[in-house]
């Protein structure tokens, strides 16, 4: 039986692939490691286009897998090697003031101190700077809800080089 879901797993994911080098989905937006598409049907797949995009996904789905906050966007089904990860489509957060709202909050300062965050930050090794950046978030049933949860700490570190301040190119 489980050879059986592998196979389904397979085809499943060969389909997604062959349906975006046709253009098939429309395109989201993108960042360094991954290209996000809107499938249609209330969901979308984060493709990961290098190994920066599948360590993103590896840490969404573990901690999709972990979480009970109810803040993360669900993760529906991840490929074998990561390279396609499923999520409840979210419909975009335009400004940060929307989670502001949400939590009671008037400045990002504010809701960087706001205890459920904090947790979360602290369990998964979130960057809580960005938490307050609306791209990161989504609203699923009138609720904000965070989309983007792959560049941990971990993720940073080992594939991101980071420049101290004041060293950086202008």
């Amino acid at each position: 039986m489980k050879q059986y879901y592998g196979d389904f797993q397979d085809a499943y994911f060969r389909q997604i692939s062959r349906n975006i080098s046709k253009g098939y989905y429309r395109y989201i937006g993108k960042g360094s490691g991954r290209i996000v598409y809107d499938l249609g049907n209330g969901q979308v797949v984060k493709y990961a286009k290098n190994i920066k995009g599948i360590a993103q996904n590896i840490e969404e789905y573990s901690i999709a897998l972990l979480d009970d906050s109810g803040l993360f966007a669900n993760v529906l089904k991840v490929s074998d090697d990561y390279r396609y990860l499923i999520m409840n489509k979210a419909d975009r957060v335009k400004d940060i003031s929307f989670v502001w709202k949400y939590f009671h909050v008037r400045s990002n300062k504010e809701l960087y101190q706001v205890r459920k965050l904090k947790e979360i930050t602290e369990k998964y090794n979130l960057l809580i700077s960005d938490l307050g950046r609306a791209v990161n978030w989504g609203q699923i049933n009138g609720k904000p809800m965070i989309i983007d949860y792959g560049f941990t700490r971990q993720v940073r570190s080992r594939y991101y080089r980071m420049e101290p301040v004041g060293m950086r190119k202008k």
